[in-house]
């Protein structure tokens, strides 16, 4: 984060006040863990005050009237106009980190849905923007150790919650509403990934049989994606003429 960027704690602050939250006491309680806001994060009332007095050095809130009330600080904040810009800005901005998913990206969205505002445009530049990166992490084989397997793992999942986010009906189906399996090619062979290798338009799976022999199957990188495949899936290897297709059980 740059030095003159303000911080994840006053662009939620901002927000919440962009939002109508005009006073303190008021951002505080949406912060708590038991807020509206404070289910997806939290952050303590002094951070809060701490946040708010940043954004007004910033001239990005500013403060006016007092209003009577409990708590702490019954200030009215408004925003200004470099806030108003700030603030949408920062709504519509990708993460850069896949760490920061559970936190700022969640965040983001929710304080998208409080204001009734679109959401797919920020998911679908957040698909975007880790396109090379997930792929990367995905690419994996039965060598990794324990860290490269969590990678793997966490990008899988932040794979799956952005498709399933931006397109909420084209969720796989459940194992109850899942079709029975039947192809009409008869080599169908059992088979554990061991690797996955991600190129420009196409993958190669490394499966193992139960025999111990080794088989691959070069695949569209779409077709990979959407069968979620990884090290450690059971699948079947289908075979017909010269060319190795994958089934996946959901």
């Amino acid at each position: 984060m740059a030095a003159d960027e303000p911080s994840l704690a006053e662009h939620v602050c901002l927000a919440l006040v962009a939002e109508g939250a005009a006073h303190g006491w008021a951002i505080g309680s949406l912060l708590a863990h038991d807020g509206d806001i404070g289910r997806v994060w939290t952050l303590s009332r002094p951070l809060t005050y701490r946040a708010i007095d940043g954004l007004v050095a910033r001239k990005l809130l500013k403060r006016s009237a007092h209003e009577s009330g409990p708590g702490r600080d019954r200030v009215v904040l408004t925003v200004t106009r470099s806030g108003q810009s700030e603030n949408v800005r920062w709504l519509a901005q990708p993460i850069e980190h896949l760490r920061d998913v559970r936190t700022e990206l969640l965040v983001k969205l929710t304080l998208l849905e409080r204001s009734g505002a679109d959401t797919r445009p920020l998911l679908v530049a957040q698909r975007v923007h880790f396109a090379g990166l997930l792929d990367s992490l995905t690419s994996a084989s039965a060598d990794d150790d324990i860290v490269d397997l969590w990678r793997a793992e966490s990008a899988r999942a932040v794979r799956r919650f952005l498709d399933r986010a931006i397109d909420p009906a084209a969720a796989p189906p459940t194992a109850a509403d899942a079709p029975e399996l039947r192809l009409s090619a008869r080599n169908q062979l059992k088979a554990v990934v061991t690797g996955v290798t991600h190129s420009e338009i196409m993958s190669t799976v490394k499966m193992v049989l139960p025999d111990g022999q080794r088989l691959n199957a070069s695949i569209t990188r779409e077709a990979t994606t959407d069968l979620d495949v990884a090290p450690g899936d059971d699948v079947i290897a289908i075979i017909k003429s010269t060319t190795v297709m994958i089934a996946k059980r959901s």
